[in-house]
């Protein structure tokens, strides 16, 4: 197994590889459109909820009209959501000492969806961290015992209604 350092590396290599790709790759449509809602803040819009629009405002804010204020929000959700899936997989699988935690993550990483869906400003993006964060609260409840879980997975339930409709389901 990976050590820890080893691990944090190659997500860090992996983060500054989606920072620099969200810099130079061009808008696609769907960015686009959801930039155009950036401009017009709302509680929602006629097919979407309001987090991603929420996100690139705040990242245009920072950064400006560009591809990566519009994306800035996506690469930096992919940290909490992978600390989300390293923290989960260190509860259910009981063995972080043998980094097969960390393995999780950088897995969870390297897979085409998060690679794609962390990177273009859609809702998927901040909806993969609150599935992310969901699942580590219900591990946290199975660890513990303790009903307060409960109270964060709800926390991430309505975060995650805000990002896309489908987390209802």
């Amino acid at each position: 197994m990976m050590s820890a350092r080893t691990t944090l590396a190659l997500l860090a290599v992996l983060l500054v590889l989606r920072a620099v790709m969200a810099a130079l790759l061009p808008l696609s449509a769907d960015e686009a459109y959801d930039w155009l809602w950036s401009l017009h803040l709302a509680a929602g819009y006629y097919d979407h909820p309001p987090m991603t629009a929420w996100l690139i405002r705040a990242g245009t804010a920072l950064f400006g009209a560009t591809p990566w204020g519009v994306r800035f929000a996506g690469v930096i959700l992919s940290i909490p959501a992978t600390w989300f899936v390293w923290q989960t997989a260190a509860l259910v699988l009981r063995d972080e000492k043998r980094g097969r935690a960390g393995l999780a993550a950088l897995f969870f990483n390297l897979t085409l969806m998060v690679s794609v869906e962390m990177l273009a400003a859609t809702p998927d993006m901040p909806s993969l961290v609150t599935s992310a964060a969901m699942i580590w609260c219900l591990a946290k409840l199975q660890s513990s015992g303790d009903g307060k879980w409960w109270l964060g997975f709800g926390i991430a339930a309505g975060l995650g209604l805000l990002s896309k409709y489908s987390a209802l389901f």
